[in-house]
């Protein structure tokens, strides 16, 4: 490694070389060129990371892939030639290749990897193969590339500066020359990652009800942009979707937002005022770390989750995350905003009532409401029934007394033996109780 390769042969002790292993030349940091010989027939993720002396490669015809992280960091990597039985493009292969200006993948590739062409400064312009179909997240993110030749592939378009399936309801990546107040085109879903990073004339952007995810860093870096406009139909806010946006005042989430992911809005240090609505349940890591302008948010009660330095926390000169001491938070009570807060020893003002006391105290009124109620019930049973017994015994006293005094005015001596007799016999009845 310490010296500069231009080839090693295909053959060693006798033995043919058709594999070279994971990271075999990871960090050769001495190598500007390399010619992989014909007989290896598959290279290892890792191999030439971190190469960064590397200049230029040339692959062999049985290679059919570029493996996950295979060029990574190769700063000067500028010219790479593949074979044409070439079908894949791994993961990040050629991420960070900042010289790299150009490539020329062959027909018959039909997968672009996650990333695979990320912080290629250099690269301006690229054609897709005719096979093509595939294209991963954030493939050409922070790239400068203007025009993308899709002649001959029919799985997508190139319009307006917008590179996109071709039924145009997913944008891969737009020219970073795109200026003024965007439009996305009504009809959109899904807003890949990195799709306007280093878009930096942008200043006002329109997003339609259609769109339903916006990708990790789509607009990411667009330095004038001041506005965007949320339409309903909104659910995902991918990481670092408008991080760096060094213009942005004031941002009103959608009511069908769901999630705000991580460093969504970081660094956004204009950023002053932040609408979240009902329905929104996670926001997370550094969702709006460095935001310095940001005094003050509302947590809706619906979050259920809020992440680590997600909010009143900023960066020191060297790096450091600090609280920021003058920054406050409206939360309901027993919240996770509230929980948030407390834990972060951010001030704050607490609304409502926290629903698992209110639920016990609820049930505590409910089981003395039923008490007194069922007391009052009885009470008034027991009064009902000695009201009735004393009414007919008072009755019966009555009817008993008149009987008397009809049969004295009436002279009935009859009545007056009868009544003798009677009280004979009540005597009798009381002297037999006794």
């Amino acid at each position: 490694t310490a010296s500069i390769l231009t080839k090693f042969p295909g053959i060693v002790n006798g033995v043919s070389i058709v594999e070279i292993k994971d990271g075999a030349f990871y960090g050769c940091s001495a190598i500007e060129e390399i010619v992989v010989p014909e007989t290896v027939k598959k290279i290892g993720d890792n191999t030439f990371m971190g190469c960064t002396s590397l200049k230029r490669v040339v692959l062999p015809g049985a290679i059919t892939k570029i493996p996950n992280n295979a060029f990574i960091d190769c700063y000067n990597l500028q010219e790479v030639v593949v074979s044409d039985y070439l079908t894949e493009v791994g993961d990040m292969a050629f991420s960070n290749c900042k010289s790299l200006s150009s490539i020329e993948l062959p027909d018959g590739v039909t997968t672009i990897g996650d990333s695979a062409f990320d912080t290629c400064y250099s690269l301006t312009s690229f054609k897709l193969p005719d096979s093509l179909t595939e294209i991963g997240e954030m493939a050409f993110s922070y790239c400068p590339i203007e025009t993308f030749d899709t002649e001959g592939c029919s799985a997508f378009k190139f319009a307006d500066g917008i590179l996109s399936d071709k039924d145009e309801t997913k944008i891969y990546r737009a020219a970073s020359s795109m200026t003024g107040d965007v439009y996305i085109k009504d009809g959109v879903k899904e807003i890949n990652g990195g799709a306007f990073s280093l878009c930096s004339g942008i200043t006002n952007l329109f997003i339609p009800d259609s769109v339903e995810s916006i990708g990790g860093y789509a607009f990411s870096e667009c330095l004038q942009l001041k506005s965007v406009d949320f339409s309903e139909g909104l659910k995902t806010l991918g990481d670092g979707a408008f991080a760096y946006n060094l213009a942005l005042e004031a941002v009103e989430l959608p009511v069908s937002l769901e999630t705000v992911g991580n460093g969504s809005f970081m660094v956004c240090q204009k950023l002053s005022k932040v609408i979240m609505q009902e329905n929104l349940k996670t926001i997370g890591d550094n969702a709006f770390i460095g935001c310095t302008a940001l005094k003050q948010v509302t947590i809706p009660k619906s979050v259920e989750k809020i992440g680590d330095n997600a909010f009143g926390m900023d960066f020191d000169e060297e790096g450091n995350q600090i609280r920021n001491s003058d920054f406050r938070m409206n939360v309901s009570a027993g919240s996770a905003g509230e929980k948030y807060a407390k834990n972060n020893n951010i001030e704050h003002d607490s609304s409502g009532v926290d629903l698992k006391k209110l639920a016990f105290i609820v049930i505590c009124v409910g089981l003395l409401i039923t008490a007194i109620v069922f007391a009052v019930v009885l009470m008034q049973r027991s009064k009902k029934s000695a009201s009735r017994s004393a009414k007919k015994a008072h009755k019966e006293a009555l009817e008993k007394e008149a009987e008397k005094n009809y049969k004295k005015i009436a002279g009935d001596d009859d009545a007056d033996d009868d009544s003798d007799e009677e009280d004979e016999e009540d005597d009798s009845e009381e002297s037999d109780n006794e």
